[in-house]
């Protein structure tokens, strides 16, 4: 899967759609958001953090589902590094403005709490699978899981850690604590955690949450300290399948509830 999706609405009806000039070069599957750098002209840019203190302060406005304007052109994704695909060529000469037209992109746009994205989750970088944690040291009261090595110090309450194989097979808990090579969680679970077991954890968790995104913005960042973020409302997280993993969100539109 390339980049984000519409997948559908919580109160039904169409996607709302709107043509919008972008301020750079963007393909389709990014998020987009108001353009508020000075002085590059388009109305909307790239939902990344170049010009933000923190991710939050600029609203999403939806997703790049289209590219409208004549400099249309394919580029091959590239595993590790971004999904590419259609893009739109940014530019301020006139000749070019003129033969095809400014930048120019089709966004679907996200509606607070009604719009649902579906998108992939990576390790940074789009199409690297999340690491697979070999579990290294049993664990009879089923709470803490040892990776063989560090891992991202994901910040309290807004990781999920999920066991692929051993007897919690299929079940996800919430991350209390990541302590270097340790992942703790405070409910357990239900069996023992034998070594050898293979979990996998990802900065997504189910309800509210938060949202970090990829190098290339164009896919959940599952390997991220969550010190800066987008805040979300996560109906689904799927961990099961490496390179597979993706979630389902709307955008929250208040502030994130304080931890109690």
């Amino acid at each position: 899967m390339g980049g984000f999706a519409y997948a559908g609405s919580l109160v039904g009806g169409a996607p709302v759609v709107r043509k919008l000039q972008t301020g750079e070069t963007m393909y389709v599957g990014q998020l987009v958001k108001s353009s508020v750098t000075a002085s590059i002209g388009g109305n909307c840019a790239i939902a990344d953090i170049a010009v933000d203190a923190r991710e939050d302060t600029s609203k999403i406005l939806g997703i790049c589902t289209g590219i409208v304007d004549g400099s249309s052109t394919w580029v091959a994704p590239v595993s590790g590094t971004a999904a590419y695909g259609q893009r739109t060529t940014y530019t301020t000469t006139q000749a070019t403005v003129a033969a095809y037209g400014p930048s120019e992109v089709e966004v679907t746009l996200i509606i607070p709490g009604v719009t649902l994205v579906r998108a992939p989750i990576f390790n940074t970088t789009w199409g690297t699978a999340l690491y697979e944690i070999v579990n290294v040291t049993a664990n009879s009261a089923g709470t803490t899981i040892v990776s063989p090595v560090a891992t991202a110090d994901i910040a309290d309450d807004l990781g999920m850690i999920y066991c692929r194989s051993g007897a919690n097979r299929g079940i996800y808990r919430t991350i209390t604590d990541i302590t270097t090579v340790t992942t703790t969680v405070t409910v357990p679970f239900p069996y023992t955690i034998a070594a050898g077991d293979v979990f996998v954890q990802a900065s997504c968790v189910l309800g509210y949450g938060g949202m970090d995104l990829t190098t290339a913005f164009d896919a959940i960042d599952g390997n991220n300290v969550m010190d800066d973020y987008y805040a979300v409302y996560y109906h689904e997280v799927n961990l099961e399948e490496s390179g597979k993993e993706y979630a389902v969100f709307s955008l929250y539109s208040g502030p994130m509830p304080e931890a109690a």
